[in-house]
Order: structure tokens, then sequence, then C-alpha cells
């Protein structure tokens, strides 16, 4: 995949980067923490591969996925699903 742009996110006293990244059909929105993915969540666009990427990439759709993956790192969604996986196998 190449990257299309990176978005600084400080929590915490924490830097994260929001990164951008496609290829000939797909869009991949993902949080990253020292350059590895930050949680387990990633947000995707699959598109036709005779589309014009750019346009997309530079779409509001695209600033909504991101909008999307800093809301996971300000409201800890890791955490709580790391938390609900851990309950869960211990009650199986």
């Amino acid at each position: 995949m190449e990257l299309f742009q990176k978005k600084p996110l400080t929590i915490d006293d924490i830097n994260y980067e929001i990164r951008i990244l496609y290829n000939e059909s797909t869009i991949n929105v993902v949080a990253f923490l020292n350059d590895y993915p930050a949680n387990g969540y990633r947000h995707q666009i699959q598109i036709p591969r005779n589309c014009n990427i750019q346009a997309i990439l530079r779409s509001n759709v695209v600033g909504g996925l991101v909008e999307i993956s800093q809301n996971d790192i300000i409201e800890k969604k890791a955490e709580i699903l790391s938390k609900l996986i851990h309950d869960s196998m211990k009650n199986n």
C-alpha cells in the first residue's frame, strides 16, 4: 500500500498518527503509534479498479474515516474491546 497522507494526533501526551494508505482498489485509514498499528481498528473503502482513486482520497468520505479513527483513540475503544475480549475468555 502507498501512503497518501499522515495526520498527527496527540492524546494524553501520546503522539499518534492517522495514516491514509491506498492501492488500486482499497483505501485504508489506520491509527499508528510508534510506527505500529495502535489498535485493532482499520477503516476501509473498497472501490472499483477503474475509479479515479485520487479524487476519492481528496474527498470528505476519507476525511470522515480519519475522524472515526481519531475517535477510536479518543474514546479508548481498543482498551474497551481488549477488556471485553479478556473478560469473555475467562468466562469460557
